[in-house]
């Protein structure tokens, strides 16, 4: 599988003021991330709220500008392109290639704008398509996303969550893009309602001949959809892997806590759970030393506190964990050992 998009050595730090004669505040966001995303692939990234991920998708699109490091798109037709090097004037082409989709619709869609120049918005941008070429893509495009042909003149507060994030994903697709980056896309939404938007992207996957970053915390959406997962703690990728391979046996002491907060229906393994992870998530302010998660880590030992692990391959197989002991210790996957099931079907 050939690379589309390449993330080397991203780093992001935001700069806050604290009060009005306060010192500034710098929250290392990304550090040191470096990721790889092959074509017609669906590659997740997940972890608790405040790791990163969300930055990462926006720092990709430039929606943020990262601090450091590289982003380099490799379309089939063309030669690579380093996108954290662009200026806004030559950004604007790639950005057709490269979309997203919001994690809520409502604010993410100008509600003063009718369904039909919301979805052709982008393609008047980018002057992709006008007149009746122009109105022939808004009605399929709306059509593939399982929209009525009467919703084009319709506003979005008319509409329900999950047909309101129909219009989003549309919006990302009308310019046929290569790469589509879904930040907590079904989040927001009623677990049927999330079955449907899921099948929908797996569909459009296939129709499009997509790659998708998507961007989640729900383990068992990410289980149904992605062909591979990043795992990210405070900013650092701590592990990636296949995604059976990581939901069967993790490598990374982190990867465990979120398996382990999956729901679990069956009464007899949720007796089987274990203990809380203990200790304080650290300030982003602060300079962390050692691996990041060694504060709430039960395996950690002096090393872990002065040296930070490198994200390296485990025993010659498909994972990467940055953990000093990951060859060692044994670790529980979801469901206390059991290979865990897609939570849609």
């Amino acid at each position: 599988m050939s690379a589309l998009l390449e993330v080397e050595n991203l780093s992001k730090v935001f700069t806050l003021k604290a009060g009005l004669f306060g010192d500034a505040i710098s929250l290392a966001a990304l550090s040191d991330v470096s990721l790889t995303v092959g074509q017609g692939e669906t590659l997740a990234i997940v972890g608790e709220s405040g790791c990163g991920k969300t930055t990462l998708g926006r720092c990709i699109v430039r929606a943020v500008d990262p601090s450091g490091g590289r982003v380099t798109y490799r379309p089939e037709e063309s030669d690579p392109v380093e996108l954290s090097r662009l200026s806004k004037r030559q950004l604007k082409t790639w950005r057709r290639d490269i979309r997203m989709i919001f994690q809520d619709p409502m604010s993410s869609l100008n509600p003063y704008m009718r369904v039909f120049d919301l979805v052709a918005e982008p393609l008047r941008i980018h002057k992709a398509a006008r007149g009746a070429e122009l109105e022939h893509r808004v009605v399929s495009t709306l059509e593939k996303v399982g929209l009525p042909k009467d919703a084009l003149q319709r506003f979005p507060h008319a509409f329900s969550g999950g047909q309101r994030q129909r219009i989003g994903i549309a919006r990302a697709l009308v310019l046929e893009p290569k790469l589509v980056i879904a930040d907590e896309a079904v989040s927001a939404l009623d677990v049927s309602i999330q079955a449907q938007i899921l099948n929908l992207l797996e569909d459009l996957k296939a129709d499009f001949g997509l790659t998708y970053i998507f961007i989640s915390h729900d383990l068992g959406v990410v289980n149904y959809l992605a062909d591979r997962v990043v795992v990210m703690y405070l900013g650092h990728v701590v592990e990636t892997a296949p995604t059976e391979a990581l939901f069967e046996r993790p490598r990374h002491p982190y990867t465990e806590v979120l398996l382990d907060a999956l729901p679990i229906a069956d009464p007899t393994r949720r007796a089987k759970r274990h203990d809380k992870v203990k200790g304080e998530i650290p300030f982003l302010g602060d300079r962390l030393e050692g691996c990041p998660f060694h504060s709430r880590c039960k395996f950690a030992e002096d090393r872990c506190r002065k040296e930070k692990p490198a994200l390296r391959p485990i025993n010659g197989g498909p994972s990467e964990a940055a953990c000093h002991f990951a060859e060692t210790i044994e670790l529980n996957g979801a469901f206390a050992g059991s290979p865990a099931t897609g939570t849609y079907a």
